[in-house]
């Protein structure tokens, strides 16, 4: 009986864990991808980041998936703080779209950095999970 209890346990949990093809489900992968980019999480960016993921920052800089991940990795990029508002969620078969507003608390070579941003995220449903593949995000300046 308690094996039972314990696989049970387990089932939930996983079940609870796992992304869906629906907004809140995409919703959810917005917010582990902001998680994954505080904790520098590379195992976890490979999964939620394309091969071909374009990621626009509001300075017009470009970055393909490598230089996220070792961006991060080497320190030139440090994310503190990510805090996500959803403005909308679209979803048309296996691509989503997703606005957010973010305040953002990073430093970048070591300089800290506070931004408030509007981002639009593209995502492709793969596999049974959301893997980004375009990020666009702006300053808002007011």
């Amino acid at each position: 009986m308690r094996n039972l209890l314990v696989i049970l346990l387990l089932f939930v949990s996983f079940c609870a864990g796992a992304q869906k093809r629906d907004s809140s489900g995409l919703a959810r992968a917005m917010f582990d991808l902001n998680k994954s980019l505080i904790k520098k999480d590379t195992a976890a960016l490979n999964k939620q980041l394309r091969d071909d993921v374009r990621y626009y920052h509001s300075n017009g800089w470009l970055q393909v998936k490598k230089d996220v991940i070792e961006d991060l990795y080497n320190g030139k990029l440090t994310y503190k703080e990510i805090s996500a508002k959803i403005e909308s969620v679209h979803l048309n078969g296996d691509i989503g779209q997703i606005r957010t507003v973010l305040d953002v608390d990073v430093s970048l070579n070591g300089k800290p950095i506070q931004l408030k941003l509007k981002v639009v995220q593209v995502w492709v449903w793969k596999e049974n999970r959301w893997e980004l593949y375009s990020r666009h995000s702006e300053k808002i300046t007011a």
